[in-house]
């Protein structure tokens, strides 16, 4: 889940002297030095120079490469998915409202593509197009209709099987919060 790609880099930079011999800031400066900039040469060099394992490197590549940032930094990811969308913030956050004030533990995680939707699970998502939003559902056998439409370039989890797309204020109402509850429960009977 996307949480715990947070918690799990920032548990990294936390440690990385300890565990690595380096911190963060000393990192860049030895990656910069290497001159590299496409992350897997970057990895693949940390592993083999530096002798990190995967998970080291990958975060350090990912950091480099965002100018020496985290990654899963949620207000910094938030603003690159509304970069050029900004018209889409205010339906965005009317749905994120209407969702937590029906399901209250749901968490709206950003990633680099989307915005996951998450309980104990991912059961939904947020996807930004130029001119809608996609929200992405796990719904299993539900069958499709013209409003529950199958799920097309969520950028997400496979399990998110169906989507509605929204582009208006509106059509943040019972029905969409109804699939959002059915998708909640699904996801969380596993």
């Amino acid at each position: 889940m996307a949480k715990d790609s947070q918690r799990l880099e920032q548990e990294f930079i936390a440690t990385a002297r300890e565990k690595t011999g380096k911190d963060v800031p000393e990192w860049m400066t030895v990656i910069g030095a290497a001159g590299m900039d496409k992350p897997n040469s970057i990895i693949k060099w940390l592993k083999d120079e530096h002798k990190l394992n995967h998970m080291q490197a990958t975060f350090l590549a990912g950091m480099f490469l965002n100018d020496g940032q985290p990654v899963y930094d949620y207000e910094v990811l938030f603003g690159r998915l509304f970069q050029d969308k900004s018209q889409l913030q205010p339906l965005y956050k009317t749905l994120e409202s209407a969702m937590q004030a029906r399901l209250p533990e749901a968490e709206f995680i950003p990633t680099k593509t989307y915005v996951s939707i998450e309980g104990k699970r991912c059961f939904s998502c947020a996807t930004l197009t130029k001119q809608s939003i996609r929200v992405g559902l796990d719904l299993g056998d539900t069958p499709f209709d013209d409003y529950v439409q199958k799920a097309r370039s969520l950028g997400a989890m496979p399990n998110l099987t169906h989507m509605v797309e929204i582009s208006d204020l509106s059509q943040v109402d019972d029905r969409l919060l109804n699939y959002a509850e059915q998708a909640y429960t699904r996801a969380h009977q596993k």
